[in-house]
């Protein structure tokens, strides 16, 4: 077993396994042929695309006889996406509470700086110690690129409440930033923190000790970037009106 997978296995500070973040978390009873399949796919749409790989691939490289194993499961390849995705934001949900926990604990949640930090930290960590984490955070990134809304309707609204509470922590600590500057920034800091983490491992792989330290220094230069920028002041006229076309 490699460090990143004996950390994972210790629960590397969070104070719970993975094993107990995964079922504490969990909503909904997979049957293990489900769950099979839904990790082979995370691992297929990875290291292919989701838009390039089909549910026949799926089923035959997660060893089923035949497509209906896969209908049976999900109904449809947009539900077997969108219940991937909610799994592990599921299990990032908890991690997150967590690490916020932590932080009002320490008095650390006086600072937008440190929340919006601590947020993009979580999913470095993750990256960096969950066996599932360098191909969820490739997969989620395609996600968000994705055109079709309906892989997005598998989410359960409790597995954001962790989204919800940085949002209203950095809300409080920000009341000067108009509703505008506040909604790009905190779009830019979920999604660009998800696209630069996800970006590294395409170029580079999963972390290991032969680049632990570059990820390492990478990760606190992106979360200190965009944290900087989350924080910053605001000076300077807002077209504040709403947008039809528009979508954050």
């Amino acid at each position: 077993m490699d460090s990143a997978r004996k950390r994972c296995a210790a629960g590397d500070g969070w104070g719970t396994s993975v094993a107990e973040i995964t079922a504490s978390s969990a909503k909904e009873v997979l049957t293990d042929t489900a769950i099979h399949m839904l990790d082979t796919a995370e691992r297929l749409f990875a290291e292919t695309s989701i838009d390039r790989v089909s549910l026949r691939e799926i089923v035959r490289a997660s060893g089923q006889a035949n497509l209906s194993a896969a209908h049976y499961h999900f109904g449809s390849r947009e539900a077997l996406i969108g219940k991937l995705l909610a799994r592990r934001i599921r299990a990032i949900n908890v991690i997150r509470h967590q690490r916020l926990d932590a932080l009002v604990a320490s008095g650390g949640d006086k600072s937008a700086y440190g929340v919006a930090y601590a947020s993009v930290m979580v999913l470095s960590d993750v990256v960096k110690t969950m066996p599932w984490g360098p191909d969820y955070v490739r997969v989620v990134a395609q996600a968000l690129f994705n055109e079709n809304p309906d892989i997005w309707s598998f989410m359960d609204p409790d597995t954001m409440s962790g989204h919800i509470r940085v949002r209203e922590m950095l809300r409080t600590l920000l009341p000067e930033l108009p509703p505008r500057v506040f909604k790009d920034r905190l779009w830019s800091l979920n999604n660009l923190a998800t696209f630069g983490l996800a970006r590294w491992v395409q170029s580079h792989g999963p972390v290991l000790p032969a680049n632990s330290r570059r990820y390492a220094a990478m990760s606190r230069n992106l979360a200190g970037f965009l944290a900087a920028g989350m924080a910053a002041a605001h000076g300077g006229p807002v077209d504040d009106a709403p947008n039809e076309n528009e979508e954050r």
